[in-house]
């Protein structure tokens, strides 16, 4: 089955609704309007024989107990309501004062209608159904003065049948206006609605590609939902784009760090090999620290793939983060004051967490280290443990060379130095905070960097307090 788009369904949604709307509701209308007007019809011909009846009550009284069949006449002969209804009046005795059959206050032409149909209403064929009402009238609440005998009916004239064909006419008129401004507006705001969704499909096709960067204007159309995926999507290509530029800088780092170490081996080698060098323990020591560097960038590398891909264990201890940090700072504290380097501490008690101590002691000096290599002789390095929103706060704060702002948010990547010199002093592998995060990621914590360049930095671990 051939898929339709989303234009097609909208602009069907809105044919159905705009039917339900312009015809079903109308025709309800139209049926409600006439219930309506026929019961208005019967109360209002309801009061009309009341109001007759006090009439001829009045005339009754006015004659001195006598009934006038002219002086009736004068009162039925000028009502319109009467016209075409079969009307009998009584006496107290039961003696016919008067009867007007249909036809006798009609019209000409009415009159001779209703002569020729007038078998066809006695035998039961009527356009309106008949229905005689027996009426007494009384003069006060005792004496009965005679009887009406009135034929109760709703009149099915010209008048009615003009105002119900008029109802009809212009409720089936609206009808068709409502279907047809509905499909105009239900092509345009159809139009309107997948225009976004037909860009977004377009850019996600251009994002499968590899073209990540925005090339055009996006423009929005003011519905919050459509220009959440508007923006989401384009915010797709730009984080890609950075991932993709990531990836190709990181297979540039990668070759990089694995090259320099045996491009040194591999030329001292081969220089001992051409008689060039001497096979001096120091020049084959210097093969071996190179080696021993390749072999430990490659174990952080797989640390770093195993905490990425929870494949580790975590041990969990519950401990006294106190303890923990002080044996870690007077660890390097000796390192600190050979480096001319003021090292302290600033921890609070009672702050207890459940970590796996080998691995998070691998966090500290990891970060520690980090401190150390970009502190100038004569700085200041600040670890700092604080309960905060029972969370335990553990922050490691120099005064170093600091990172830049460009820098900053990819710090926590592999294989990503701000420095692009990558020079050996200051270098490192490049995958240590990376470790760091994936560490921090698997006890169930944070870690944020704050930094101000040539100023400092600042690392924040959050973890849950026991």
């Amino acid at each position: 089955m051939k898929s339709k788009s989303l234009r097609f369904h909208f602009l069907l949604l809105y044919v159905i609704l705009a039917v339900i709307s312009g015809i079903v509701v109308p025709v309800l209308c139209v049926r409600l309007s006439a219930n309506a007007f026929r019961d208005y019809q019967i109360r209002r011909r309801q009061e009309d024989i009341e109001n007759l009846c006090e009439s001829l009550t009045r005339l009754y009284n006015e004659e001195g107990g006598k009934w006038q069949r002219r002086r009736i006449m004068d009162i039925l002969h000028p009502a319109p309501q009467w016209v075409g209804m079969k009307i009998t009046l009584l006496d107290q005795n039961n003696n016919i004062v008067l009867s007007i059959r249909p036809n006798q206050m009609m019209p000409p032409r009415r009159r001779n209608h209703e002569s020729e149909s007038e078998s066809e209403n006695e035998s039961g064929k009527e356009r309106s159904s008949r229905n005689i009402e027996h009426i007494t009238l009384k003069l006060g609440t005792v004496k009965t003065i005679g009887t009406l005998d009135i034929e109760r009916r709703i009149p099915s004239g010209k008048f009615e049948f003009n105002y119900l064909s008029y109802l009809l006419r212009y409720t089936l008129a609206g009808a068709l206006l409502t279907i047809i401004s509905a499909c105009v507006f239900g092509f345009i705001v159809a139009g309107k609605l997948s225009r976004p969704v037909i860009r977004a499909i377009e850019r996600t096709k251009k994002i499968a590609a590899g073209d990540y960067d925005v090339h055009e204007e996006t423009g929005l159309v003011g519905i919050r939902e459509l220009d959440a995926l508007t923006e989401g999507v384009e915010y797709l290509g730009r984080s890609l784009s950075g991932q993709e530029k990531l990836r190709q800088r990181l297979m540039t780092d990668v070759a990089h760090e694995l090259r320099t170490p045996l491009t040194v081996a591999i030329t001292q080698i081969e220089a001992i090999a051409d008689g060039i060098l001497e096979p001096t323990p120091e020049r084959l020591n210097k093969c071996v620290d190179e080696m021993n560097r390749l072999g430990e960038l490659i174990k952080n590398v797989e640390a770093l793939s195993r905490l990425e891909g929870e494949a580790v264990t975590i041990h969990r201890e519950n401990t006294d983060m106190k303890k923990f940090l002080a044996y870690a700072v007077e660890s390097f504290t000796p390192v600190f004051t050979k480096a001319n380097i003021e090292l302290s501490a600033e921890l609070e008690d009672n702050i207890t967490c459940e970590i796996d101590r080998d691995k998070f002691r691998h966090i500290i000096d990891n970060l520690m280290s980090n401190a150390l290599r970009y502190t100038n002789p004569g700085g200041h390095v600040k670890v700092k443990l604080c309960r905060k929103n029972q969370n335990a706060i553990i922050e490691v704060s120099d005064t170093g060379i600091g990172i830049s702002q460009e820098d900053l948010p990819n710090i926590f990547e592999r294989f990503y130095r701000a420095d692009e010199s990558r020079t050996r002093v200051t270098g490192g592998s490049g995958v240590g905070l990376a470790i760091v995060k994936a560490a921090v990621d698997a006890h169930g914590g944070k870690i944020t960097a704050e930094s101000i360049k040539e100023k400092g930095s600042t690392f924040r671990i959050i973890l849950p307090s026991a």
